[in-house]
């Protein structure tokens, strides 16, 4: 398991004790917003790969793709926190260890949309649906979006893809360009997208 990981798994299971709200003593606080609920420091849908939530794929100073929560405050909102408690408290510990990305992501759908939006498909999930949902979007031609590979929770490879089809044991995002978003809807047209 990785560091990031286990840490994730630490915070989630105090929270599963008991929630304890803002963190005046981190030398870091306030990092979202002042009042913040830090409980989750470490958030347990990382890497989400939605939009909406004000996170975005960047590429490290060392070359690696990365999720970057640093537009993200969501977490931190005392009302999710305890949601999200209320939620994952349904589940055996071990269950939260041994579980993948896609069960989180599904958990995190269904509190966010108010139900899982993301598509399993045979060679890939595809997040589109839920990203673009609700978006002002106009149909165009030929557009490239993401395949992203989530192994043990981390980002190990992202490409450019054309096609569903071109994925492979991955999950499809829209590629992000400023304020739009370039993918497929859920009746299947090449959009752009304002966010």
């Amino acid at each position: 398991m990785n560091e990031v990981r286990e840490r994730t798994l630490i915070d989630l299971f105090k929270a599963l004790d008991g929630i304890y709200g803002s963190n005046y003593e981190c030398k870091y606080y306030p990092c979202h917003f002042h009042g913040q609920d830090c409980t989750f420091c470490y958030c347990p849908f990382y890497p989400c790969l939605i939009y909406d939530l004000g996170g975005e794929l960047i590429i490290s100073p060392d070359g690696e793709f990365q999720w970057s929560c640093k537009g993200c405050s969501w977490i931190h909102r005392r009302e999710n926190v305890e949601e999200i408690v209320m939620r994952l408290s349904n589940y055996p510990k071990q269950r939260l260890i041994e579980e993948d990305w896609l069960f989180f992501n599904r958990i995190l759908q269904e509190i966010y949309y108010g139900e899982e939006l993301g598509v399993k498909l045979e060679n890939c999930y595809n997040l589109m649906p839920a990203i673009l949902r609700n978006k002002d979007c106009e149909e165009i031609g030929d557009i490239e979006f993401l395949a992203v590979k989530i192994v043990d929770f981390e980002i190990v490879d992202v490409r450019r893809i054309k096609s569903l089809d071109e994925a492979s044991n991955e999950v499809v995002i829209p590629l992000k360009a400023g304020g739009e978003v370039y993918g497929i809807d859920e009746i299947g047209r090449k959009v752009v997208c304002k966010i």
